[in-house]
């Protein structure tokens, strides 16, 4: 799960980047170069040589494996895969491998949540508390003013997570004053989803939202096919580890099976009551269990591209697209962070020298994960490591795609 932590940079700064944040579009930047036997659409800023130089920027980073994917011009014009899914097994990413998203898991949420406002089975000024009564009662009577605004701008004034099994739901803030990123209020949305929908979470996001997209890999929930498709994840300087939801995933299909109620089709309540025998550490809270809505995502780099393309100015809209409008009002600031930063629907926004940028961070502790784009120009890149120096590799591969530095990384 993501945590909301901000790294420092003080060894390495980077104050002469910003210096040159006033850039050509990203559009330009992203364009093809000329035609070749391989890598025809390869964005023309990660050149040859960059992606030659690329593995041993890896290796020095102990990052074994990444999966890059870039949109231009509307269309996912590139993806490939560098490294290793593990460092033990030796055996490549490709362009279709599973990896996990983190947080990225977010926007693809928000996306779904913002569709079903467009169909008129939701509100986003209307309290959750409305849609679910009792699921988060509180002391606190402000707990009954929090919206899916709220929650998708992370402005709830709820925690991230609740770590110990007495940590109790707490609001920090009246919903709506600042910024304050929460996975717990994710959570809470996910079970008004559930209970609007009528079915499984999983399951509707895999029926309105993946498979619709062109998503068919991802889930929300850890598939057996990962087995021979996902990576493994990396800690201290490359050890390979299997992931948090992995090992949780695995024992849940167990439990399914052995309950025959496939994974897919379980609620909150299913989940919950399966979490004492998938984890006899778990602590209650929603932290530990997948389906999860703020972390729990499987995808690979060219699928996410194709998620994000409904984030920007499409030429030809078709029924899954959100109207205009809604669209649009995932991309304004509703809590700023800093002068730089802001928070949209769903989305970090970044704005710096006259560019607009969308963007979200994942961070599951041994993989990281990063999407931008710029929506008016219809441009923008994902990348997926499976490692906990992931971000020293993808600040780098996407600062040499878009030519400049980026103050999020300063800021995640």
């Amino acid at each position: 799960m993501t945590r909301i932590t901000r790294r420092r940079f003080g060894a390495r700064t980077l104050a002469a980047a910003f210096a040159a944040l006033a850039t050509p579009r990203l559009s330009s930047l992203l364009a093809a170069p000329k035609q070749g036997k391989t890598d025809a659409k390869r964005p023309r800023n990660l050149t040859e040589d960059f992606l030659a130089r690329l593995p041993r920027v890896m290796e020095l980073a102990y990052v074994p494996g990444i999966s890059v994917a870039v949109v231009e011009g509307g269309q996912v014009v590139w993806s490939r895969g560098f490294g290793v899914r593990s460092a033990e097994t030796k055996e490549p990413v490709d362009a279709e491998t599973i990896f996990p998203a983190a947080s990225l898991s977010k926007p693809v949420f928000a996306y779904a949540v913002l569709r079903m406002r467009d169909e008129g089975l939701i509100d986003l000024d209307r309290p959750l508390a409305g849609y679910l009564p009792d699921a988060y009662t509180l002391e606190d009577p402000r707990s009954k003013l929090i919206t899916a605004r709220h929650v998708l701008s992370h402005s709830t004034g709820l925690q991230n997570w609740r770590f110990a099994k007495d940590d109790k739901l707490q609001i920090a803030f009246d919903p709506g004053e600042r910024f304050g990123y929460s996975g717990e209020g994710y959570y809470y949305l996910q079970r008004v989803v559930e209970k609007i929908s009528g079915q499984p979470f999983a399951a509707y996001m895999r029926e309105r939202v993946l498979v619709p997209l062109g998503m068919a890999s991802s889930s929300y929930v850890w598939l057996p096919e990962y087995e021979r498709r996902g990576v493994f994840t990396h800690r201290n300087r490359g050890q390979a580890v299997e992931s948090f939801f992995a090992r949780g995933g695995r024992k849940m299909h167990e439990v399914a099976a052995k309950w025959r109620k496939p994974a897919v089709e379980w609620r909150h309540e299913d989940a919950a009551r399966a979490m004492p025998e998938i984890d006899p550490n778990w602590n209650g809270h929603p932290v530990g269990i997948q389906p999860n809505a703020a972390g729990s995502l499987h995808t690979t780099a060219a699928e996410y591209a194709r998620f994000m393309l409904r984030v920007m100015e499409r030429p030809r809209p078709d029924s899954l697209d959100l109207k205009d409008s809604t669209r649009r009002e995932m991309l304004v600031p509703r809590v700023r962070i800093n002068s730089a930063l802001a928070w949209g629907l769903g989305w970090g926004l970044e704005s710096e020298q006259g560019r607009q940028y969308f963007w979200h961070w994942g961070d599951g502790l041994t993989y990281h994960s990063f999407a931008i784009g710029d929506a008016a120009r219809s441009s923008g890149l994902v990348v997926l490591t499976n490692s906990n120096f992931g971000p020293k590799v993808y600040q780098r591969v996407i600062n040499q795609a878009t030519g400049h530095d980026h103050p999020a990384f300063l800021w995640v």
